[in-house]
């Protein structure tokens, strides 16, 4: 088989903070030029089994995973085959590799806990996520070194535009990285764009309006003020 080109971090509308749909998903990655990708819906494998079932049409391989809440952080399962209903980290691990799954930290700088004891446990550490900052990306980086694990990037895509944030070039007999095609850091607004869709989805909207109408307010007005910037070019301000 030959090199894939792929994005190892995407959301469905299985997740509470996309709307995207697993098959618009899917064209979306052809259209941009991938041809592997993997679905990692927050606590359920639904978005990606969904997308695998019109994958083969579109010439896409779609790899099933899901990115499950623990104490200590999310932990991304691929190629799985169940939904995972444990929380605490070690049995979520565990659960993974008993359906020959594969094991990534996600993010590890970002909301986690224990980050160096589960970066011995896992099989990839994500070095790279488009919604990141650059500091979180470097420290990942320094992790994946200093742990002995291969490093994974995704573009944690939650909207149809981050499709593409993310391209790398691998080997899918051994998920070795030979080549980044494209690393582009995600748009401030679209990670607020999200957490916008989060507070619909949840219909929580109503308790912002009475405990903080005035964040909502300020969410909004940077939604329409970023427009097309990065966040890397705000870090580096």
């Amino acid at each position: 088989m030959d090199d894939l080109i792929a994005d190892f971090h995407i959301h469905s509308k299985y997740s509470p903070d996309s709307l995207m749909s697993p098959e618009r998903i899917v064209k979306r990655a052809k259209k941009v030029g991938l041809t592997c990708i993997a679905i990692t819906d927050h606590g359920t494998i639904r978005g990606g089994v969904e997308a695998k079932k019109c994958a083969r049409a579109y010439g896409i391989e779609v790899i099933v995973g899901s990115e499950i809440k623990t104490d200590c952080g999310d932990i991304i399962g691929l190629n799985l085959n169940e939904e995972i209903g444990v929380t605490g980290w070690q049995d979520v691990i565990r659960v993974i590799r008993l359906q020959g799954g594969t094991v990534v930290l996600p993010h590890p700088y970002r909301d986690h806990f224990l980050v160096e004891a589960t970066a011995q446990c896992v099989d990839f550490i994500e070095i790279w996520n488009a919604r990141n900052s650059v500091d979180q990306n470097d420290l990942a980086e320094k992790l994946a070194n200093s742990s002995g694990k291969p490093g994974m990037l995704g573009s944690d895509a939650h909207v149809y535009q981050e499709l593409g944030n993310v391209k790398v070039l691998i080997d899918p007999n051994s998920w070795e990285i030979t080549e980044i095609r494209n690393r582009s850091y995600c748009a401030q607004y679209r990670v607020y764009q999200s957490q916008l869709i989060s507070i619909v989805k949840h219909r929580s909207a109503g308790e912002l309006v009475t405990t903080g109408s005035r964040y909502l307010q300020r969410k909004i007005k940077s939604v329409r003020g970023m427009r097309h910037n990065s966040t890397e070019k705000f870090l580096k301000k």
